[in-house]
């Protein structure tokens, strides 16, 4: 038994003396930029605690902004067609620490991960696009597309302002989204106290709230919407043609409008409440 429990504290003991011994890097200050030559990618995917700059342009590139002492740890290359962007050791601190990402439209898929920040200033111009967000990581964009689907999770926050023409928002695992949407379809499913609060329009609107997450749009207007809550759930809705209505097991909707009213269910504590 003595044998064992030494085992798996030497075991241990090799596990932290590892972690500390991850070389940290402390910027000297002095930013400079290095342009990387990379093959064409169709995904991006940001492991690390970086921000990722997005601009769209016909031409692909990318380019690192950090602190001279530091800039070599951030790594960029091309696996599998994806565009891989981390750091290879911990940056404590640095003055700067963008990588600076033109894309085109044969972009298809955007991963963030571990308080990574992926942000645009100006609207891409994508024919249809996959945001998946995880870990802490931080999403601030501008899109134009046709299609958009955004996977939120893991305490994620997204702010985006979308013109599109179908929509799709998984949000889950305590992850927070923002935002302006104006699209003929959206499709919306929250749970595990995640949070959606949008303004904007859509023609359609297909919601579904779980377990104690929350879709707060009063200023997200849709002519006909379909709405399940459940599950200790809430949803404030604005619906100015037609709405079905599914509330169950503690949930609550809050309407906003005067549409003609379904309600398909309606039991175990449900709430439905009329607002100005």
């Amino acid at each position: 038994m003595k044998t064992v429990k030494t085992q798996i504290l030497i075991s241990f003991l090799l596990i932290f003396s590892a972690i500390n011994a991850q070389e940290k890097l402390i910027g000297n200050k002095d930013v400079t930029t290095e342009n990387r030559n990379l093959s064409a990618f169709t995904k991006i995917e940001v492991i690390d605690d970086v921000t990722v700059l997005l601009v769209y342009s016909d031409e692909q590139s990318v380019s690192v902004e950090a602190d001279s002492n530091v800039i070599y740890a951030v790594t960029t290359e091309i696996n599998n067609g994806a565009l891989i962007i981390k750091t290879s050791a911990k940056i404590v601190r640095a003055k700067e620490l963008t990588v600076h990402v033109k894309i085109n439209k044969d972009i298809t898929e955007i991963y963030a991960y571990n308080n990574a920040s992926v942000k645009s200033n100006n609207s891409l111009r994508i024919d249809a696009l996959t945001i998946n967000a995880f870990d802490d990581s931080d999403f601030k964009l501008k899109l134009s597309s046709k299609i958009v689907q955004i996977n939120a999770k893991k305490t994620s926050n997204l702010d985006v302002e979308i013109l599109c023409d179908d929509a799709l928002i998984v949000a889950e695992e305590y992850s927070n989204l923002k935002g302006i949407i104006d699209t003929k379809n959206m499709i919306i499913h929250t749970l595990d106290k995640a949070t959606v609060n949008l303004s904007g329009s859509t023609a359609s609107l297909e919601l579904e709230t779980l377990h104690n997450s929350a879709f707060k749009g009063k200023d997200f207007k849709a002519a006909s919407a379909k709405v399940q809550t459940s599950n200790n759930s809430s949803a404030n809705v604005n619906a100015t043609e037609t709405i079905d209505l599914s509330i169950k097991n503690s949930g609550e909707v809050y309407l906003y409008s005067n549409p003609k009213i379904t309600l398909t269910e309606f039991f175990d504590k449900a709430g439905l409440f009329k607002r100005q």
